[in-house]
């Protein structure tokens, strides 16, 4: 049986251009068939597991791609730790495992609002969410405890994704990848 998203709440829509950090190998193939299930358990959106260093850049398509090509230059691989799974009633943090934010990743967040000429937006908090919608604290917490809090792992990120994540999540699309090193 499908739990519903509650029909009452709108489902959100994201808007520009966002910069992305992808697990790969055995750490991409855990997560992603556990945004799977729980996106075909409770009719939620499925989307690939990413930390978002940045998002909704309303630039244009050349001007994003330079920028992105700019951020990438010179900057190398390096390790995200995730720890434990939390929410919060926000649409695109329904569900999710905190990052640790490192002084690497919390710099390269930085030098990217530079970049992208975004200085004035919310304080960094690095996640990779496990599920978008608008659900009550009981299921979240039923589904934590399904899955474990502790979902500890730390995998490599060797490239820079730039998705355009316009409209609907079905709708959104990779643009471009930028390796690292």
């Amino acid at each position: 049986m499908k739990e519903e998203i509650n029909k009452s709440e709108t489902i959100m829509k994201a808007k520009g251009y966002s910069l992305w950090l992808m697990p790969t190998g055995e750490a991409y193939d855990k997560l992603s068939g556990l945004i799977k299930r729980l996106a075909n358990e409770y009719n939620a959106p499925f989307f690939e597991p990413h930390v978002t260093l940045l998002g909704e850049a309303m630039q244009s398509n050349e001007d994003v791609l330079k920028k992105a090509e700019k951020l990438v230059s010179g900057q190398r691989p390096f390790p995200i730790t995730l720890s434990t799974v939390d929410y919060q009633d926000f649409y695109f943090r329904t569900l999710f495992v905190r990052a640790e934010k490192t002084d690497q990743l919390q710099a390269l967040h930085d030098y990217a609002k530079e970049v992208f000429e975004m200085q004035d937006i919310p304080d960094y908090m690095p996640h990779l969410s496990l599920m978008y919608g608008n659900f009550p604290q009981a299921v979240k917490d039923k589904i934590i405890e399904t899955i474990g809090r502790d979902q500890a792992m730390v995998f490599t990120i060797s490239a820079i994704h730039l998705l355009k994540t316009n409209g609907e999540v079905s709708a959104w699309h990779k643009v471009k990848e930028f390796p690292l090193g």
